[in-house]
């Protein structure tokens, strides 16, 4: 069989079509994050988010760093689709798509100012319904741009990433609602940079913050700090094993990671809840490269997700032996492991201990179940019955007495009444209205054990009605108070969920 043989290559830039695809996966946090990992390559050490106002109304966002500038020859190799620079071995560059993915997945326009030392301010522009085409912006127009930032820090080079026209942005013109929307953003932004980034907030290194800029008045508000938010940043327990060096083998030498055990005491501090998350949702395996959180926990296949193991964290820093068995998604929010990494974790075992990864999570577990007892107080409780998990009963018998009279079953029900709750003293039972059980519960098609904080709440509270055999006056208005409380709350929530579905429909 004839070989056809090769009489020319050439490089062909992508379609306009293909070049709208990426980036499409990005979210507002994970899209910021892609930009400062280019300031961080660029050596910056000041990084500020701009948000952009215009009477009132979240108009674009800008981010600025004092790193060393490009000029007219890096600009144009930065904005190019088809281009891939080289990287140097700490940069946290990987595609070479960051800049425009991230920027054009948010919104319609990428302006780029750039100052270098030496070199003429350069600046260029993409639109997002052709973004194989770059405009060049006018050198006196860029320098014009660059010397009027307001900034609380030296701007003799560095780089201006402007977004205009953004989709992702909010539509309404309800002042409350901007108010709320802006907060929102800056705080998911705190959080989300505070944790990705966190190694390099906490070395010094770089420094991050976000304000809000009134484009009518020239004027920015206070800039708000991003502190490191740091998944290991508990302090160790004395005489405790963890943390602790977790080995492997791969490729014939030894890959490492440090596992830890969260101290149940410290389940409460921010570097757990990792803004606002349950601790269940953080655990398993935090991935880095260069100092870069890439994913912030996940078994990645290798055991199945569990609250008993809601305390393991376990660090590992992509080097050079890991690299090729490991694929990095382009938003850098996660990662996929090859078969032979994933058993080489599954075999690892801990220093100097020699346990494995098995006993590490079986550890895990009985610090749970520890963490679980509870100390009987001198609260006498009607106990509860159908309606709650048996896991809350067990806790309402370990941390209760018992009060006299049968268990008391909280249940849903349809109601013709607009009220949440109502009490039936005769079948022993707390009903709920299951027109607010989406709201109560979070899903309408819930189990009967859902919604455990509320039901544990009203238990609580309405326990004394269940120990007579009948309600006087005085316990007849107080339900009847609490009753119009309830309702009152429900009707808020409503109007809030309500609010939130019209605003998500602009």
């Amino acid at each position: 069989m004839s070989v056809a043989r090769v009489t020319n290559v050439r490089e062909v830039a992508p379609d306009p079509s293909i070049a709208k695809a990426v980036g499409r996966h990005h979210t507002f946090e994970t899209a910021i994050a892609d930009l400062v990992d280019n300031s961080i390559d660029a050596g910056a050490s000041r990084v500020l988010i701009r948000f952009l106002q215009n009477d009132g109304a979240t108009t674009g966002l800008q981010l600025i760093d004092d790193g060393p500038g490009m000029d007219s020859a890096q600009l144009d190799d930065a904005m190019e689709f088809a281009r891939r620079r080289d990287y140097a071995k700490g940069d946290q560059g990987h595609f070479g798509l960051g800049l425009k993915a991230a920027s054009l997945s948010q919104a319609d326009l990428l302006n780029v100012y750039s100052r270098r030392h030496g070199a003429v301010a350069a600046g260029r522009t993409i639109g997002a319904e052709n973004p194989t085409k770059i405009g060049d912006l006018d050198g006196d127009d860029v320098e014009s741009v660059l010397s009027g930032m307001r900034v609380d820090f030296p701007l003799g080079s560095g780089t201006v990433v402007e977004w205009g026209r953004p989709r992702t942005f909010l539509s309404s013109t309800d002042e409350r609602d901007r108010v709320q929307w802006l907060e929102a953003r800056i705080q998911a932004l705190r959080t989300h940079l505070g944790i990705v980034f966190h190694r390099h907030l906490a070395s010094g290194e770089i420094a991050m913050s976000i304000d809000v800029f009134d484009v009518g008045l020239a004027e920015s508000g206070p800039a708000r700090r991003i502190e490191p938010i740091d998944p290991f940043g508990y302090s160790p327990l004395p005489n405790d094993d963890f943390p602790a060096r977790l080995v492997f083998d791969i490729d014939g030498s030894e890959g490492a990671g440090i596992a830890h055990l969260w101290p149940p005491s410290q389940a409460g501090l921010p570097e757990f809840r990792l803004g606002g998350r349950p601790g269940s949702l953080a655990q398993g395996f935090y991935f880095y490269r260069s100092d870069r959180l890439l994913q912030t926990g996940g078994w990645n296949t290798l055991v199945v997700e569990r609250p008993d193991l809601e305390y393991v964290r376990i660090a590992v820093d992509i080097d050079d032996l890991l690299k090729p068995h490991v694929t990095i998604n382009p938003e850098k929010a996660g990662l996929e492991l090859d078969s032979d990494l994933r058993h080489a974790l599954l075999e690892a075992r801990l220093q100097p201990s020699g346990a494995s990864l098995r006993s590490l999570l079986a550890d895990a577990e009985a610090r749970r179940r520890e963490s679980r007892r509870y100390t009987k107080q001198p609260v006498r409780l009607v106990p509860p019955g159908r309606g709650m998990s048996g896991s809350l009963r067990e806790a309402f018998d370990d941390s209760v007495e018992r009060a006299d009279g049968p268990p008391i079953d909280i249940r849903w029900t349809v109601e013709a009444s607009e009220s949440p709750v109502r009490i039936d003293l005769e079948n022993r039972t707390i009903w709920l209205n299951s027109a607010y059980r989406g709201l109560i519960a979070g899903s309408d098609l819930a189990d009967n054990e859902d919604a455990s904080f509320v039901k544990a709440l009203l238990l609580m509270h309405y326990s004394k009605y269940f120990e007579g055999s009948y309600l006087g006056a005085r316990e007849k208005t107080e339900i009847d108070t609490w009753d119009q409380l309830l309702t009152a709350a429900v009707r808020d929530e409503s109007a809030r969920q309500e609010k939130e579905m019209r605003n998500g429909d602009q």
